[in-house]
């Protein structure tokens, strides 16, 4: 995956030193470093408050020279969602095709290269493994005869529900809008009259409804405070 300025990514806060964090990216296997300027809110003088050994965060590269600078301004707190979500997702798939390979004794460095190669191709293994369920051929060595099979037979779940939001308030759509943004797994579609439809995507069909309430009962308790309400309903 390509380091460069402007990227949004996900590292591990390493060490904590009194003007800076040393950041390790996860994704790109390389230290960054930032600094206490690029940390919104200048009243920051003790970062071991603020920050914790082993805490994810979400960066935005600044600059790339001899060191790689990171930045925490001008990211919103959607974009940090969305990005520990891709990261998480990614995560999971890297950690179920490389317990599959292990199933099928293929060699490591060989399903490591895959998995990069995979990645390069598709954006990332996740994509690469839709792709894979739908069908697609990634055009994988013989090697990886039993795990496509294993990839392809394995079903998803998906489940629906109506979720219905209201607000009064003078800036109603706002924290409609601010409320959606609590759906970590879900994905939600306007339908018409305050309605949406969340639907959810799960290999568990025994989990998948109960985390879907889940999500709901998330957004509905954000429009709460922010002095609305909601109501949901899952479809059969």
């Amino acid at each position: 995956m390509e380091l460069k300025a402007g990227k949004l990514v996900v590292g591990e806060v390493k060490e904590i030193h009194a003007n800076s964090i040393e950041v390790y990216l996860l994704e790109h296997n390389i230290k960054g470093f930032l600094n206490v300027s690029n940390i919104p809110g200048l009243w920051i003088r003790n970062l071991k408050k603020s920050f914790r050994k082993g805490q994810l965060i979400v960066c935005k590269i600044l600059k790339i020279d001899t060191i790689v600078e990171l930045t925490l301004k001008g990211i919103s707190k959607h974009e940090k969602e969305r990005v520990l979500k891709e990261y998480r997702m990614e995560r999971k798939a890297v950690r179920m095709f490389e317990k599959v390979c292990r199933e099928f004794k293929i060699d490591e460095a060989l399903v490591s290269k895959v998995i990069a190669n995979l990645k390069k191709e598709y954006g990332s293994l996740f994509n690469a493994l839709k792709k894979l369920r739908d069908g697609e051929d990634l055009g994988l060595g013989k090697e990886f005869k039993n795990v496509i099979e294993r990839f392809k037979l394995e079903k998803m779940y998906e489940f629906k529900g109506i979720l219905e939001l209201h607000s009064y308030e003078g800036n109603g759509i706002d924290a409609i809008k601010e409320s959606l943004k609590e759906l970590k797994e879900a994905n939600a579609s306007y339908i018409g009259g305050s309605k949406f439809l969340v639907k959810l995507k799960t290999e568990n069909p025994k989990k998948g409804r109960k985390k879907l309430e889940e999500e709901a009962e998330r957004v509905i308790s954000k429009i709460k405070k922010l002095k609305g309400f909601g109501e949901f309903k899952i479809l059969q």
